[in-house]
Formats: structure tokens, sequence, C-alpha cells
């Protein structure tokens, strides 16, 4: 087998299907945990967004159970707030969803009527039983986090992780085509996942200790600064995709790593 410097490139479509195989790997690993962890720790550790799980969303009647009501009295502080007529919402409809072990939560819908309507909807986190979780730790939060740390340790030890290893890709280094050392992986890593990563530790610390969202500057308020970060992920995003479609063999993370993806090749002698 021949994978060194001046092996083969490891080309778009392999490393694109590469990078989905490691992402279903990782988001499944979170789905487990958050299944396992979601009922002894009465909702606080839970995964919204887990793979292959349904989520069921059924109507709550009136009269609501009292933790419902919190919900019906609490409409939201959205950017489009000052567009809400001042007195009491003419309509609300509470929403209970249910994502099978792993999390669940409640939407209300306030609906002003009148000649614009307005509606606006609020989402609150609830427990296994129902109740109410002011404090959570979502584990999509914390997808591309993990995703750094194992492709890092993986790629350095292995060449890879079970992506690349089934599409003959492995990682290396630019100057010797031997293995990758820690340090190049982890920045090779954090130039592709370290925004949407540190993204998701604020959105972690928002929950864990909504007072911190008190602390953001008056002028930006929470849903602006949430805008901004999925704007920034949103760039980041396009910048990644650019690279790869045109920064050949290798894209700037893996230049200025230090590291280069090569293609396997079996080499058949007589």
């Amino acid at each position: 087998m021949g994978d060194g410097v001046n092996g083969l490139s490891g080309g778009f479509w392999p490393r694109l299907f590469a990078y989905s195989i490691d992402l279903a790997v990782v988001g499944l690993a979170l789905s487990l945990i958050a299944a396992a962890l979601f009922t002894p720790t009465g909702g606080f550790i839970r995964h919204s967004d887990p793979v292959l799980v349904p989520t069921y969303c059924a109507p709550v009647d009136e009269p609501a159970a009292p933790p419902m009501d919190r919900l019906r009295l609490t409409p939201g502080d959205s950017a489009l707030q000052s567009l809400r007529p001042d007195r009491p919402p003419d309509e609300f409809l509470v929403e209970r969803c249910d994502v099978l072990l792993t999390s669940g939560y409640a939407r209300t819908s306030f609906i002003w009527q009148g000649a614009v309507s307005y509606r606006e909807t609020v989402q609150y986190n609830l427990g296994p039983a129902g109740e109410p979780v002011d404090r959570t730790i979502d584990l999509s939060h914390l997808f591309y986090l993990l995703l750094l740390a194992w492709l890092a340790v993986a790629e350095a030890l292995w060449g890879g992780g079970p992506g690349k290893r089934l599409l003959g890709l492995r990682v290396v280094s630019a100057g010797t085509g031997g293995r990758a050392s820690l340090g190049a992986t982890f920045l090779r890593n954090g130039l592709l996942y370290g925004p949407f990563a540190l993204i998701g530790l604020v959105e972690s610390a928002g929950d864990l200790v909504p007072a911190l969202w008190n602390a953001v500057p008056e002028w930006l308020p929470v849903s602006r600064l949430e805008l901004l970060l999925l704007t920034v992920a949103a760039i980041w995003t396009l910048v990644i995709y650019f690279a790869v479609l045109f920064q050949r063999p290798d894209p700037f993370w893996d230049r200025w790593a230090g590291v280069s993806v090569r293609r396997r090749v079996r080499i058949v002698t007589d």
C-alpha cells in the first residue's frame, strides 16, 4: 500500500463522502448518549436533533397543565417585537413535541388578529415528565466540538476517522508523507470546524446559564446575536466549499497545518 506525499490526491468526492460518514458516526454517538441520559438527568442532558429519531408533536387542549401556563403567559422578545400590538394576544396555541428518548419541548404560538395579523412562537424545553427545564446541555450544540476533537485524534493516530479509512484516504505530513502530528491535525480541524464549535459553545453557555444572555448589550439583543452567529456559520460554510472546489489538491486548512490528504493506492509488482 502506498500513501506517501507523492500519492494520489484525496479528490473532492471521496473527501465529501468521508466527511458525510464521519458526521453520521458522531451524530449517532451523541444520539445514543442522549437516549441513555435524558431520563436519568431529568432532561438536563438532551439532544434536540438526533440521528434517525422521530419527533411526535400534538396540540395541548385547554385547560393546559400548570407547567404549560408558564408558556401561555410568556411571549418572547423577538427582533420584530415592535410590530406586536400593545394588547394581550387574541389567541394562543400550545403544542408539545417529544423527540423519542432524547428531548422534549413545547411550542406556544401567540396570535394577534387585525388588519395585519401578528404571530409569535416561543419554544421551551420540557423534561421527561413534561415539566419545564430551565437549564440544559443540548448535545447538538456540542456536535462540532466533538467532531473536531475526535477527527484530530483519529487523524494523528490512524490517518483519519471511519469515513476516510472506508474511502481509502489518509491524512499525512506534507513534508515527509508519514504520520501527521497531533498539533497539525488539531490545527487542520480547528480551521475547518472551529467557528462552528465556538458557536455551539456560545449557545450551550446561554442554555446552561440563561443569565448570561442578560449580559448581552441592549444594542445587540439575543435574537440578533443568534442571527449574527448563524450568518458567520453560513459565510464560513461557503468559504469551505469554495476552497474544496478551487484549491487543489489541498485546501488552505491542510496547507496551513502542514498536512495533506492522500488516496491509498495498491502497487502490484510481478
